[in-house]
């Protein structure tokens, strides 16, 4: 198994990466000895094989996939347990993962960015992957982190984008960009304006969102699943594949958003209602009906749950908080990320079986905070215990294990 089949399932899927970035008040780990650890943290974040969080003090560890350096410790070698990212001046407040790459955020708006550049997704003007964080932008209030493309809010508001422009996902032409990276695609060297009165954001696979502050739901970019959630977009590529090429109003009255990978979006009203959108062949809407069902595919935003307090998007997996404290999981389960041996159904594509749950199954109850993974998902309880379960090839459950993935939801054991 390598991180190569991993790829392989997430495209028979129609996706290839998951970034997912969590906004939760403290989480706690347990030590080595059994006591409790407190890392507080305005944030931890999960790209497709790696994980951040941000300690007490301000400083950032990682752990999991580190081809790139994209857990910032200086090396390239993966970490089965949290090490601490160096050379952040600065106490962080919250932290973005994407596809080998990584972002810190500092209080007093220093933004700084690791690993994987070369589709100029650090915004620092080059494209020079780095091993050890890079102060690349300043007066930053929210980073978002896509696969090869990032979003940020400065202080004013404002929403700038820059990395790769592959299917829109940049909201901008193609002709506005300064470089292409190696494989041909546009690319914006450094953050550009996009938009302004901006409050919340998030990024998938060649696709954005963002929430202005009046509450207004915008997309753009790659819409070939209907993860937008637009009933019809202005662009096809050379595949004929749909796409968004700037900003597009979804819905109104939204809170938070959250994207999957190439699959699936969420957005959580202020009231409490769900929505979601998008494919759900292998049931990563948690749904038994679509509007288009000869493409199995949700084209605008339904009712999926209400009293729902934060939902999170992997792969194409999805985890859920009710207000209870409840929280459920349901879609693609082959490396038992929703915490089940198999699920409810199958999907058969080539010689490959991807395993599903079809419909929202509780997974723990007393929960506090939640991040789904590319493969796998991570969970707070309100006893302060960080749980993580799935995928482990590249050791980023971070519970010290060499073990390909995880069916139980196992503690966390930070680093002393």
């Amino acid at each position: 198994m390598s991180r190569e089949r991993n790829k392989i399932i997430a495209a028979l899927l129609g996706t290839a990466v998951a970034v997912v970035v969590l906004a939760v008040a403290m989480f706690i780990g347990l030590s080595k000895n059994g006591s409790t650890e407190k890392i507080t943290s305005e944030q931890i974040a999960v790209g497709e094989d790696h994980m951040l969080a941000v300690d007490a003090g301000g400083a950032v560890y990682a752990w999991g996939h580190n081809n790139k350096g994209e857990l910032g410790n200086s090396n390239c070698d993966n970490q089965s347990k949290p090490v601490k990212a160096v050379k952040i001046s600065g106490k962080v407040t919250q932290v973005a993962a994407g596809d080998e790459l990584s972002f810190a955020l500092c209080k007093d708006g220093d933004l700084y960015a690791w690993g994987d550049d070369t589709s100029y997704q650090m915004g620092d003007g080059d494209n020079t992957s780095r091993m050890e964080p890079k102060k690349v932008n300043t007066d930053i209030a929210m980073i978002a982190a896509g696969t090869k493309h990032a979003l940020a809010i400065d202080t004013d508001g404002a929403l700038y984008v820059w990395g790769r422009n592959k299917n829109g996902a940049l909201g901008v032409a193609d002709s506005a960009c300064d470089k292409k990276d190696e494989e041909g695609y546009a690319c914006m060297s450094a953050p550009y304006k996009l938009m302004d009165n901006v409050a919340y954001i998030d990024a998938g696979d060649d696709y954005s969102m963002a929430i202005t502050t009046d509450g207004t739901l915008y997309a753009w970019g790659y819409d070939e699943d209907g993860q937008l959630g637009l009933a019809k977009t202005d662009s096809t590529n050379s595949k004929g594949e749909a796409y968004q090429s700037k900003p597009a109003k979804v819905m109104d009255g939204i809170k938070m958003v959250s994207c999957g990978a190439k699959y699936m979006a969420f957005a959580l009203k202020e009231n409490g209602d769900l929505y979601g959108w998008g494919n759900n062949s292998v049931g990563s809407l948690g749904i038994k009906t679509v509007d288009d069902t000869a493409r199995n595919v949700q084209t605008t935003p339904k009712k999926l749950m209400s009293d729902v307090s934060y939902v999170d998007a992997g792969s194409a997996h999805a985890a859920v908080l009710k207000t209870n404290g409840d929280l459920y999981t349901f879609g693609v389960n082959n490396y038992h990320q929703i915490g089940i041996k198999f699920g409810d159904g199958t999907h058969a594509i080539g010689q490959e079986t991807i395993y599903y749950q079809s419909k929202p199954r509780k997974l723990a109850e007393n929960v506090e905070a939640v991040a789904a993974g590319g493969f796998n998902t991570l969970y707070r309880s309100k006893d302060g215990v960080l749980r993580s379960v799935g995928c482990n090839l590249y050791k980023q459950l971070g519970i010290g294990s060499e073990e390909s993935d995880v069916k139980t939801p196992t503690a966390v054991y930070l680093k002393n």
